[in-house]
């Protein structure tokens, strides 16, 4: 479980990524943003927010021959090692994205790369990196004063309430990948976030086996024991299984099995 409450933005670098099959450029920033108060509360709102609103699905980083072959790992190693290095490798980590950015449907945005610190991880105090990455433009109206007169501009700019992808890398288990969680609202490039760039495989920690053990009992209640008896037989039964999880603090299958039957 995560705690983002007193999470402390150390730098961010900002960056734009275009998409290459469009020729579509890149632009990287010479120096890290320079946060300010307000800045900093805007930011941290549009970043955290839907890893709070989220259900917690982790992933690490991975590679089919060994997880020191993917890229963003040693980049985030690096960082990590020397936090005073996260601007440089900030552009290691955009290149990387757009690299990757060569599918049609992929949209250009900014790109931010930010360290941050203190963050709970199961009641742990951890650092971690955050990508982030805008892509939906949204047009705002804002007022100007033109003489006796009121105007209206148009402007564009990005919603901050509605993140479009990132993701947060926690310092924690390097040797298996670090812990790692993602957002994507955009469902059409799912592949170009999570394989391409991230390169994840799940977590298969206790809680992944949890929640694919009470999945396969949701759908074992609606295809079986529902057709087969009735709708409250259904729910005790999903309530023999939650209790179950509820009082071990370690999972048997044939102990689980014995309870259900």
């Amino acid at each position: 479980m995560i705690n983002l409450y007193a999470t402390q933005i150390e730098s961010i670098s900002i960056h734009r990524v275009g998409n290459k099959n469009k020729n579509e450029g890149i632009f990287l920033s010479e120096e890290p943003f320079r946060l300010n108060d307000e800045t900093t509360g805007l930011l941290k709102e549009y970043f955290f927010k839907p890893f709070r609103e989220k259900e917690e699905n982790y992933y690490k980083l991975a590679n089919e021959v060994d997880v020191e072959f993917n890229e963003l790992f040693k980049i985030v190693s690096e960082v990590f090692e020397d936090p005073s290095k996260a601007h440089l490798n900030s552009k290691k980590v955009a290149s990387l994205l757009f690299e990757q950015s060569n599918h049609p449907h992929i949209k250009s945005g900014e790109v931010y790369v930010a360290y941050l610190s203190g963050l709970l991880l199961d009641n742990k105090k951890v650092d971690a990196i955050g990508i982030f990455k805008s892509e939906l433009k949204h047009d705002f109206i804002q007022f100007e004063e033109k003489g006796s007169n009121l105007d209206i501009v148009i402007q564009q700019g990005i919603n901050i309430n509605k993140l479009d992808k990132g993701c947060l890398i926690f310092n924690v288990d390097k040797e298996e990948g670090y812990k790692v969680l993602s957002v994507d609202s955009n469902k059409y490039d799912t592949k170009y976030w999570l394989e391409n760039f991230l390169g994840v495989d799940p977590l298969s920690d206790d809680n992944f086996k949890t929640k694919n053990y009470l999945k396969f009992c949701q759908n074992f209640a609606k295809d079986v024991v529902l057709p087969a008896e009735d709708k409250q037989q259904e729910v005790l039964f999903m309530n023999r299984a939650v209790n179950h999880f509820a009082k071990n603090d370690s999972f048997e299958e044939s102990s689980f099995l014995n309870g259900q039957y």
